[in-house]
């Protein structure tokens, strides 16, 4: 399937979204990804294709992609960041299961960096539906600068359902914040690095919380 590119946003100094229109009408769950193919000159030996999650929500009928980008990004986030409105991009998807099954659960999202992307969906599309429930986002980043922090806020402050911490390195996600949340109705969903989502699941075991209850979303790539 073919996406048309119809505008991009700054969003942070270093994160851009890019959002595209579907050629034709297509329907995903939020949390879930799309695999990218973009052809390109001295394309690097990752090659033509990503995979990316899905930044917009299903109520926006539009595909976005939320990503860094800087002088060091590889050949296709380059190449993704010169293409022009009106150039395309093609998809196949969508497909996985980062996704909201138990709404009765307590959930805890905890997100490192751009791996914010799946919870900004998923958040965005319970608002929308007015189905906010017992969300706690525990996010992680760099610097103080978090993507969509305003967004988030703004639904927080409105929602109390939803409740939100900020952790800027060094500080960390750590077992004594991680114990803060345990109990026998949470389901905990990690995205972000892989070190950071191996580090967090080994942490989340050792409490005692059983595999079935981690949903596990990997940015390959990114060291944080």
């Amino acid at each position: 399937m073919k996406l048309i590119l119809i505008d991009k946003k700054k969003i942070t100094i270093n994160t851009k979204s890019f959002i595209f229109k579907p050629e034709k009408k297509i329907k995903w769950i939020a949390g879930q990804y799309f695999i990218y193919f973009l052809k390109h000159d001295k394309e690097d030996l990752r090659g033509i294709m990503r995979f990316f999650t899905i930044s917009s929500s299903p109520f926006e009928k539009y595909i976005t992609i939320s990503t860094k980008v800087s002088d060091k990004s590889s050949s296709f986030k380059k190449s993704l960041d010169n293409l022009k409105i009106g150039d395309e991009i093609i998809v196949k998807g969508p497909d996985g299961d980062f996704i909201i099954e138990d709404v009765k659960k307590n959930l805890v999202f905890i997100a490192g960096g751009i791996g914010i992307t799946p919870f900004i969906s998923i958040i965005r599309q319970l608002n929308f539906e007015k189905k906010l429930i017992n969300i706690s986002l525990l996010y992680s980043n760099k610097t103080k600068a978090f993507a969509f922090k305003n967004e988030l806020d703004k639904i927080s402050k409105n929602n109390k359902k939803l409740q939100i911490k900020y952790f800027i390195s060094p500080k960390k996600i750590d077992k004594s914040v991680l114990k803060k949340h345990i109990n026998n109705k949470s389901l905990f969903y990690i995205s972000g690095p892989d070190p950071m989502v191996e580090s967090i699941t080994k942490i989340l075991v050792d409490l005692g919380i059983k595999d079935e209850d981690i949903r596990k979303d990997y940015f390959s790539g990114y060291k944080s």
